[in-house]
């Protein structure tokens, strides 16, 4: 059935060029304006429309519904030559047209004039490919353009034609018919199709998710600035052809350089990467920092994953180099910022410190910069206090009530304090961490921080975190022999006892809360029990319980 369609296209082509003598003068033109469009789809096979042209420089319109979900595409023109289609200039789902770009190398395409000025109804119109005669029936407004009822009933067959005034020229591109027993044609204004352009949201447009054919990018600089990074999801190959007509039409922007070189990286294709990065200095943007930071960063990136194969140049000296070259050209403060994340990673950690700190005095300044600043003078073995300066610091980058993005300064101060002994500031620290972190908190928090409640003798606060904890993970052995522990602190001996058997219960083989079940039960004055529980705990290696059940016998 696909070839047969295919023949009778052929066939209609070659018909009408026969009929051309008893046409209207113009209709010899009008028919080499004509062309088939094949599009292979991604499911293999093959849809097939009628098009034309509308310009001499190989811009064709025709219904989109057939290059929606292509892999690729391509027409015959009248003398049967075939062309390929390079790519979609503009599209509408909704009223099923697109422009398409068609390679016809030195090639010009014939076409025919666009109308200056809408049909009315009534007005006599011709239908290729055969200059059928007909009329117009109703005009109706799509936006600011016209949208056509002819006498003529549809054909499928025709839809991608262009209907012609009595002038030879082209006014409306013939629509798919409304599936219905003798529904009438119906023509798009052609000027609708001409406006036509893709926009930077056209990166990422769902009707045309699954077609392989790209998209022509837009003319403003802005406009195709934005649709490259919108399109930096695509396949590695889009991103490619993007990024080189953004280089042939904006030549002096570094960035078609810069996409197209991640996108090669991205692609393993280091030695290709570094030389667009090359060519790009040397077209003489007037942005060679530009070039040489996003080289840098691309070439750290890469090398602190350590990949295998790596050219020798793609380490983390030469992406230091590079951003080093960049800050000689423009002395930005994201320039020293990158190079002390660099030196950080060559361990070169009181160069990066100071770079660190030299980045708060900017605008940049910011609770990750103090971090990155501790983080350095650990490496370098510094003192707790200047640590805590350094934590201080950071916290004080937020006001409060501290926000959400505060917690983890917070946790981080509270563990120097607890390194320093300052148990009660780091529970208050905790506790700000607490109040951010509600909802994600983990039974190991609570346990932490009721390690450090007891530690403090804040008993009342210690008992409501272990049981909290316990909550979370009911089944947790130590939670429960923990609770046992404090209970037994605070002379609550049979809630102790219960805690005890109920860690037990989960592992039989926990030698801890055996032996402080003995303890327990020696308290209540069970001897027997007591000397039951802590032999347990000695059989399973407990060295502690051995030196209680040596003095329960004595």
């Amino acid at each position: 059935m696909m070839k047969r369609t295919f023949i009778l296209l052929g066939l209609t082509l070659t018909v009408a060029s026969s009929l051309i003598a008893a046409g209207p003068k113009w209709m010899k033109q009008a028919s080499k304006s004509m062309a088939v469009l094949y599009a292979l789809q991604q499911r293999g096979d093959t849809l097939v429309s009628k098009a034309f042209f509308t310009d001499e420089n190989g811009t064709l319109v025709a219904p989109f519904k057939v290059i929606q979900n292509a892999r690729s595409a391509w027409i015959t023109d009248t003398s049967g030559k075939r062309f390929e289609v390079v790519r979609i200039q503009g599209f509408n789902s909704t009223y099923n047209v697109a422009r398409l770009a068609i390679d016809l190398g030195k090639k010009k395409s014939s076409s025919l004039p666009l109308a200056g000025s809408p049909l009315t109804k009534g007005e006599r119109v011709y239908l290729m490919p055969q200059a059928t005669a007909d009329e117009v029936a109703q005009v109706e407004k799509a936006d600011e353009y016209n949208y056509y009822t002819l006498r003529s009933n549809a054909s499928p067959s025709e839809a991608g034609t262009p209907v012609i005034n009595e002038q030879g020229e082209v006014v409306a591109i013939l629509q798919s018919p409304v599936v219905t027993a003798k529904s009438p044609n119906y023509g798009l204004d052609i000027r609708f199709a001409q406006s036509l352009a893709i926009r930077a949201i056209d990166a990422n447009n769902s009707d045309l998710r699954q077609c392989s054919i790209p998209k022509q990018l837009p003319s403003d600089e802005g406009q195709a600035t934005s649709f490259l990074y919108l399109a930096q999801n695509a396949d590695v190959q889009s991103r490619l052809t993007y990024a080189d007509d953004f280089i042939q039409l904006f030549p002096k922007s570094v960035t078609g350089y810069v996409q197209k070189a991640e996108a090669l990286a991205f692609n393993q294709q280091y030695n290709d990467a570094f030389q667009v990065y090359e060519a790009g200095i040397k077209h003489e943007t007037g942005h060679n920092d530009e070039l040489l930071y996003s080289r840098s960063r691309v070439i750290y990136a890469i090398a602190l994953q350590k990949a295998d194969g790596l050219p020798d140049n793609w380490t983390l000296e030469q992406a230091l180099q590079d951003v080093t070259a960049a800050q000689e050209t423009n002395p930005l403060p994201l320039y020293s910022l990158h190079e002390a994340n660099i030196r950080f990673a060559l361990k070169q950690y009181p160069e990066a410190y100071k770079l660190f700190m030299a980045a708060t005095q900017t605008k940049m300044r910011s609770a990750e910069l103090f971090l990155y600043a501790w983080q350095c003078q650990q490496q370098m073995g510094a003192d707790k206090d200047v640590l805590l300066a350094l934590n201080d610091s950071a916290i004080a980058c937020f006001s409060k009530p501290y926000p959400t993005s505060a917690a983890p300064f917070l946790l981080l101060r509270s563990q120097t304090l607890q390194d320093m002994g300052r148990l009660r500031e780091a529970i208050t620290d905790l506790n700000d961490y607490e109040h951010l972190m509600s909802n994600q908190l983990t039974a190991k928090f609570y346990y932490q921080r009721e390690q450090l409640e007891v530690q403090t003798r804040m008993y009342a606060a210690a008992v409501n975190d272990i049981q909290r904890a316990i909550t979370l993970e009911p089944n947790e052995p130590l939670f429960h022999a923990e609770s046992a522990a404090l209970l037994f602190r605070l002379k609550d001996l049979d809630g102790a006892v219960a805690a005890c058997r109920k860690a037990i219960a989960l592992d039989a083989d926990f030698p801890d809360a055996h032996r402080l079940l003995g303890v327990c039960l020696r308290e209540k004055g069970d001897m027997a029990g007591a000397r039951r529980e802590l032999q347990k705990s000695v059989e399973l290696g407990d060295k502690l319980a051995q030196d209680i059940l040596d003095k329960i016998r004595d």
